[in-house]
């Protein structure tokens, strides 16, 4: 075979002297990897199908039927034998009601793992988990799934609980704006964990929580006619703090540890909900391949993040 020019399309073309036959050399491989770059292009982009079709000459759904062969491919990445990390920010994110959720990690060095599963709970965080070498401190939100598996298997291992989710939690108790003295002290106080950022902040901290708690301990104890207690929500709240507190300031004591999960929930969740409203009607099957997409070609922030110093 010799070069013989090349096609209309810039292709090279190549002919035998023999028998003065033209031909050009396709390499499969090579028009597979490309069009797994505009499937990929089009599950994190902006562009639609009908505008990939178009920049390549075929029909939409010529397109179509090509991308079937990438859905269900590399759906979860394998945890390496090799991995350290010495801190992991774990969280979940329901992806389609409540029958798919995803189950993330990420290390201090914004390498991302995650596995798809049904729901969040203790068996599931287990199934995931467990190939990981135990990290220092984990990081996440009061799901007791999650602080279960910590307690049971990582013994070891030191505990965050998000400031972020408790604020929240809180606020669910309380309302933003609660009508008693009593709900709006523990408001402003929880709103205050944001400024704590040294030991002799956190022992204030807890001096005034234990304050709030003894100021209004008749509060807690009213009942009402029925016999039933008054303040329900109140106590609840009082519940949470009370089982919330001793993971409450596990960050000063590993300095560039986050004291929140939002690293997960700004940067992995968000992404995966842009995905999901760009790419409504997707099957359940077909969102695992999106969410595994996004995550495997989510690209790191450019801010700096507090895990950045992480030692």
């Amino acid at each position: 075979m010799e070069r013989h020019g090349k096609t209309a399309a810039g292709t090279e073309r190549y002919r035998c002297p023999k028998c003065r036959k033209t031909t050009v050399i396709h390499r499969t491989d090579t028009r597979k990897r490309h069009l797994r770059d505009h499937f990929v292009d089009w599950l994190t982009g902006t562009d639609s199908k009908q505008k990939i079709a178009e920049k390549l000459g075929v029909s939409r759904q010529a397109l179509s039927k090509e991308f079937q062969q990438f859905f269900g491919v590399g759906l979860e990445p394998p945890i390496p034998t090799e991995l350290t990390a010495r801190i992991l920010i774990v969280d979940g994110t329901y992806i389609e009601g409540r029958a798919l959720c995803a189950l993330v990690a990420v290390t201090e060095r914004d390498r991302i793992f995650w596995r798809f599963a049904t729901e969040e709970r203790y068996g599931t965080w287990l199934a995931f988990l467990e190939s990981f070498p135990p990290p220092k401190v984990v990081v996440a939100d009061g799901q007791k799934g999650m602080q279960r598996f910590v307690k049971h298997h990582w013994p070891q291992t030191a505990f965050q609980r998000c400031h972020f989710h408790l604020v929240m939690l809180v606020t669910h108790y309380l309302t933003r704006n609660p009508s008693e003295e009593v709900g709006r002290d523990i408001l402003d106080l929880v709103h205050r964990l944001k400024y704590v950022k040294a030991p002799a902040e956190r022992d204030r901290w807890l001096l005034l929580h234990r304050i709030w708690e003894k100021r209004y301990e008749k509060v807690f104890a009213e009942r009402t006619a029925g016999g039933v207690y008054a303040h329900r929500k109140l106590r609840s709240v009082r519940s949470v703090l009370r089982r919330a507190t001793p993971q409450l300031f596990t960050y000063l004591d590993y300095p560039g540890c986050p004291n929140t999960t939002n690293l997960v929930e700004g940067w992995v969740n968000t992404a995966i909900a842009e995905g999901i409203g760009r790419h409504r009607g997707l099957t359940l099957e077909k969102k695992k391949t999106l969410v595994s997409v996004i995550l495997s070609n989510l690209k790191r922030p450019t801010r700096e993040k507090p895990t950045r110093k992480f030692p």
